[in-house]
């Protein structure tokens, strides 16, 4: 193997594992994405006014929650009226690739099941949890629970891809097999498509929520859809593990082309 060759193979070796490391230390983590609300914009519900359609009681700290009050008049048969109250707890959540969680305190999440006669598990992780076929969710959080599997699927294909081409490109080097080295670009270079896929899809999702209000409530609001006062103190942020990851597939496919060039000079050598 000349020098220059193996320049290209160290390369490539180090490509392969630098973009393994991005891709699966971002697809391990949950700082993908967070949901806050911004307690400014609910403050000017704060105070009770009897004419207002709308009253929040404002969280008090970071792991607390708000309480958003609807009031809409209901028409009876008999031709009067009455007050219907929807009660709307809002706090703060982060999402990764596999699952959403929330951040209020053990304090909160007790003062919720007080509240509610409801338990607020702490995460909720979309691959076991979310079934679409029995599931009474509305529409818009059916969208967002699909976008997160499909989400996910990608990046467990993504990371079997990688593994894979790991041991064969082991293999590949040791026995200086051509139809090693080929197919270890494959497995780059499917481990970056598919994890573009999944970004694609997982950022897609921030749009709707972010632009469009889509959410995945818990069960305490789980049947109604956020009001336009929630919707506009809501805040959908990306998070550090998104570029990252974007980082891993570019180096990922770096690592595919130097693979196929490893395998196209290696097949000049040979023949």
């Amino acid at each position: 193997m000349t020098s220059s060759l193996m320049l290209f193979v160290c390369g490539a070796v180090l490509a392969g594992v630098l973009g393994s490391l991005f891709i699966t230390i971002s697809v391990s983590v949950d700082s993908w994405e967070t949901v806050t609300y911004v307690l400014t914009s609910l403050a000017k519900y704060s105070d009770i006014n009897a004419s207002s359609e709308y009253f929040c009681t404002l969280a008090s700290s970071d792991g607390d929650f708000s309480i958003l009050q609807r009031r809409t008049y209901v028409g009876l048969s008999n031709g009067s009226q009455t007050t219907q109250v929807d009660k709307f707890f809002l706090f703060d959540t982060y999402y990764g690739p596999w699952k959403k969680c929330d951040m209020l305190s053990d304090d909160a999440r007790q003062r919720i099941k007080t509240l509610t006669k409801t338990s607020v598990n702490r995460c909720y992780t979309f691959m076991t949890e979310y079934d679409e076929e029995y599931s009474l969710l509305p529409d818009m959080m059916k969208s967002v629970g699909r976008m997160q599997n499909s989400a996910a699927a990608c990046f467990i294909v993504s990371v079997t891809a990688l593994v894979a081409a790991a041991a064969v490109g082991t293999f590949a080097i040791i026995q200086k097999q051509v139809s090693a080295f080929m197919v270890t670009g494959v497995l780059y270079c499917m481990a970056g498509l598919f994890s573009i896929f999944g970004l694609t899809i997982f950022q897609t999702k921030m749009y709707y929520e972010k632009y469009q209000c889509y959410s995945f409530e818990n069960d305490i609001n789980v049947f109604i859809q956020l009001p336009d006062v929630a919707c506009a103190a809501r805040t959908v942020s990306i998070g550090w593990a998104i570029p990252f990851s974007w980082v891993g597939v570019a180096i990922c496919l770096v690592a595919s082309g130097l693979w196929f060039f490893i395998t196209r000079a290696f097949r000049v050598i040979k023949s």
